[in-house]
Formats: C-alpha cells, structure tokens, sequence
C-alpha cells in the first residue's frame, strides 16, 4: 500500500505520523480580506516543519506525512509543496478539486461535473505539470467543502465530480463541514456517486460535536477527522477530547483522525503559535491524560490515516 506524495509514491512503511488535513501554502484572503490568512512563503512552511521534526522526531526510516488540501481555488502551489518536502525531509500529499462557492472562479461554473472529474483524474494519475517538464501528482481528493449549512448545486456539481474521481482512481475523499451537520448531506450525495465509504473522511466535525450526529455519519462507515485541534476559539479542546474519549470507548477508534487545519500566519511558531507539532504532539498527551491507550492514539495519528489515503490505484493500474 502506497502513499502517492509530491515526490512520488512511498510505501506506507516509510510513513511516520499523518496530519490528515493542513495548509502550507494558501491564500483565503481574496474572501475574508485578512492578510493572515495568506501562506506564501515556501521556505517559512519548510522551517516549521522542521519544528514537526523536532517536537516529535519521527521513527527511524519514517517521515511524518502531511495532506495538503489547499486546491486551485485557495491558491496551491505544486512546485512549492515539492520544494517544502525536499527541504524539510517530510511527506506532502497534494490534494485536487475546488474549495467551496465562495472561492470558486468562473470556470468552475462552465463546466459539467463529468469534466471536474476528468481534471481530478488527470491530476492523480498524470499529475500537474511543473516548469522544469516534471509532473507533481494529486493524491487527495479535496477538502471539498460546503458553505454554511447547505450545498449550492455549484458545490454538488464538485462533490459528484469529486466522487466519480475517487471511484475511478481510489483516491480518498476529503470534505469541509464547518459548524454545520453538513456531512450528512455530503456523504448522500457521494453514496448516491457510489463512492466505498472507507475511502471518505467528513472534515471538521470537531465544530459541531454533536453525538447523533456523529454516530450517524460513523454508521454510514466514513472516518470523522478531528481537525481542528488547537483552535480553541471554534471548540475548547477539552470538548474535543471528551467526545473522542466517549467514541473510542463506544468501539470507533479505527474510524477517527485528528489534525490542526493551519491556515493563519497567527497558527506558525514563528509568530507564536501552536504550529503543525500539536495535534500529534500536546493534543495527543490530552488524550493519554484521558486514558487513551498509545495503541489507540497510533490508530488516529498512523494506521487510520493511511489506510484511508494508502488506496490511490497505480496509473497503469
């Protein structure tokens, strides 16, 4: 099982930690009209994962992971990421597709949902093509998000597209469902597109922590990342946690991921904040606090991650 990267595709067995869902170059800034919402700065994202490397050094012959989900609509930079993971010795998955309504340029409403799925195919398989003639490969479908609490038919259109390239290349799907139980109508749709389940991760369901709502998309048999982790003015962490416990201990380890989401200048240590170490680094000391075994906090950091992603079909496949 492989992990298809910026760089290429790796063995899961050279895969140390996974942070299943962060930025290291973007720009939200066109919409929100903050500055500190821009990631341009290749070298600055190298250094801070340096500090990844340092807060919790990876296993001997592992590199932690990264999922890039920022897409075209957000600003990626494929020979960026690729540049940040020559430099800071980790693993970048790059991810395909178009953010959410707000975002989107005018092409995206020029098209059928059949061509979207075309381009994230191409993507995956062929790759982006980089200035030196070498092609930079998407591993990850998404973050295909929902704005507010409904899909306009432009984000339906991506969705579907979104779970017609899953099923043709294995590539997971990953949403954004932010403070709504957005999931729920998300996951119909790429049911509906006939996409397996265990290649779907629901995003951001740590800001809206409802149980029911929770073991219902659980029971449909998708993962539920946790990842905002950090971000305590969206959700104390000690709510995060306590749900997490109440899950595990209900028998759902195997179908939960925790992240952090950096996408704010304010998120990087150099501008004092709790970087792309704390999901894996203090988060994960709040859960052993709780009593979560180390054998569990292995499955959210490592095995759930990349047995979601790990499916992406070799082109000649």
């Amino acid at each position: 099982m492989n992990l298809r990267t910026v760089l290429g595709d790796v063995h899961v067995d050279g895969v140390d930690r996974v942070l299943p869902h962060e930025h290291l170059l973007c720009d939200f800034s066109p919409v929100t009209g903050d500055r500190n919402h821009i990631f341009n700065n290749p070298a600055l994202a190298a250094r801070e994962l340096g500090y990844l490397n340092e807060d919790v050094p990876p296993a001997p012959g592992r590199q932690h992971a990264i999922v890039e989900v920022t897409l075209r609509d957000l600003g990626r930079d494929p020979e960026g990421l690729r540049r940040i993971s020559q430099e800071s010795a980790t693993h970048v998955v790059m991810g395909t597709g178009w953010y959410l309504e707000p975002y989107y340029p005018k092409e995206v409403y020029e098209v059928s949902a059949e061509q979207h799925a075309a381009l994230m195919i191409r993507e995956i398989e062929e790759g982006v093509l980089a200035a030196d003639g070498t092609r930079i490969r998407a591993g990850v479908i998404g973050e295909i998000g929902t704005h507010g609490g409904t899909l306009s038919p432009a984000e339906e259109r991506v969705l579907r597209a979104a779970g017609r390239a899953s099923n043709a290349t294995g590539a997971a799907v990953t949403t954004h469902a932010f403070m709504y139980p957005t999931g729920v109508d998300q996951l119909s749709i790429l049911e509906e597109e006939g996409v397996d389940p265990r290649r779907i991760a629901i995003g951001h369901v740590d800001t809206f922590l409802d149980h029911a709502y929770l073991t219902g998309l659980l029971d449909r048999g998708v993962y539920l990342q946790f990842d905002t982790c950090g971000r305590e003015h969206l959700m104390p962490d000690g709510l995060r946690v306590e749900m997490l416990v109440r899950l595990i201990d209900e028998g759902w380890a195997d179908s939960l991921l925790i992240s952090s989401d950096r996408c704010h200048m304010t998120d990087l240590r150099i501008r004092g904040g709790l970087a792309y170490s704390w999901a894996i680094a203090g988060f994960c000391d709040l859960l052993r606090a709780s009593g979560v075994a180390e054998t569990v906090v292995d499955q959210l950091t490592r095995e759930n991650p990349l047995r979601l992603l790990g499916g992406v079909r070799a082109a000649n496949a």
